[in-house]
């Protein structure tokens, strides 16, 4: 048996980045006509990011009207021909179908043309671009990464086993930044991965930092010191 002194903290490496990051894309595939900003930028709440080519979106959503009236032209007759006992009830059971399908078609591409352009979710900034003017991209397909500002800035770090379990939510903090050297910035664990990382076999804890008035960007690597 040998008498020492216990270890109450935990050190660790991060990086530093906005604790809410949103990756915007267009509901539908299409050729950009116009991306409004650049990685860097700082954007507000509503204001326009991208924009896809409406031609083909706009032809889209006309078709689906044309399809409506259509459909609804065919059901107006059937139950014309139905009151003179011409048709049948199935008929006109089977036209009314059509109509509400072609109904449902034009709010899906209402809804899809809708969505063609890209507009800011929350007050952020611009991570990473992904897209450029007249490239074709596809539904889904990230275009921007924007960082929710508004959310705070977290420290994401690995902590290898026998150090998460020494870890809990709400555990204090320092945090430090060869970027500012000499200061030593408070932070609060908010989040603990309930997993291990397949790859790395660590697991990911994420540490909120408070600095008021300190310009923070994405990407800076931290220390960070966990009082347990």
């Amino acid at each position: 048996v040998e008498r020492a002194n216990s270890d109450d903290r935990v050190r660790a490496v991060g990086v530093l980045g906005p604790r809410d990051e949103v990756r915007l894309s267009f509901k539908v595939s299409g050729i950009v006509e116009r991306l409004a900003v650049d990685a860097g930028d700082e954007v507000r709440r509503g204001q326009l990011l991208a924009t896809l080519r409406r031609a083909e979106v706009d032809a889209t959503a006309r078709q689906a009207y044309e399809g409506v009236e259509k459909a609804r032209r065919d059901l107006e007759r059937g139950r014309r021909l139905r009151a003179d006992e011409v048709a049948t009830e199935e008929q006109v059971q089977d036209r009314e179908t059509a109509f509400n399908v072609a109904l449902a078609g034009q709010s899906a591409a209402q809804f899809n043309a809708r969505f063609a352009r890209i507009e800011a979710p929350v007050d952020g900034l611009v991570l990473e671009r992904h897209a450029e003017p007249d490239e074709l991209v596809q539904a889904g397909q990230p275009v921007l990464v924007l960082g929710a500002t508004g959310a705070g800035w977290v420290v994401r770090t690995a902590l290898a086993d026998r150090d998460v379990v020494r870890v809990t939510s709400g555990n204090v903090a320092t945090v430090r930044f060869d970027a500012f050297p000499g200061r030593e910035f408070p932070g609060t664990v908010r989040r603990i991965a309930p997993a291990a990382d397949p790859r790395t076999g660590t697991f990911e804890v994420e540490v909120e930092v408070r600095a008021a008035g300190v310009r923070f960007v994405r990407g800076l690597v931290a220390q960070v010191d966990l009082v347990l």
